[in-house]
């Protein structure tokens, strides 16, 4: 779904690039944007853990707003990180990016547990601290 988010945004936001300036084929494009949302799910998973720790004293506000630069950094270094340097955005345009893609993927995921009731049940314990009995 991330892949098929990146290609939707490249195509409606003009600072935001999966291509070479000359252009590319649908195909090479879609591995780009692969790539891109793999480097950027990697990243997140092993970047944000630690980022939670060392920000626990900031005020919620503030993280809940810095959070969304910090997915914006993320987007592009998983965009520098794309074969032949095939991804590009500016810094306003990847906050936004990063912030289209975590409301997809909390949307689909969402979606997908709406009739879940142990899904339900794991959130609430782990809301509240507990461990099933």
């Amino acid at each position: 779904m991330s892949t098929l988010t990146l290609l939707l945004l490249a195509g409606l936001l003009p600072a935001f690039q999966l291509q070479a300036p000359d252009g590319d084929s649908l195909t090479r494009t879609a591995i780009t944007a692969a790539w891109a949302a793999g480097a950027f799910g990697l990243l997140g998973a092993l970047v944000w853990p630690l980022l939670v720790r060392a920000l626990l004293l900031v005020p919620a506000l503030v993280l809940g707003l810095l959070g969304f630069f910090i997915n914006g950094s993320l987007l592009l270094v998983a965009l520098w990180v794309t074969p032949d340097g095939r991804g590009a955005a500016d810094p306003e345009t990847a906050v936004v990016v990063a912030a289209v893609m975590s409301a997809v993927a909390s949307a689909t995921s969402t979606a997908l547990a709406v009739r879940d009731d142990d899904a339900y049940r794991r959130r609430l314990y782990r809301l509240t601290g507990r461990t099933r009995a």
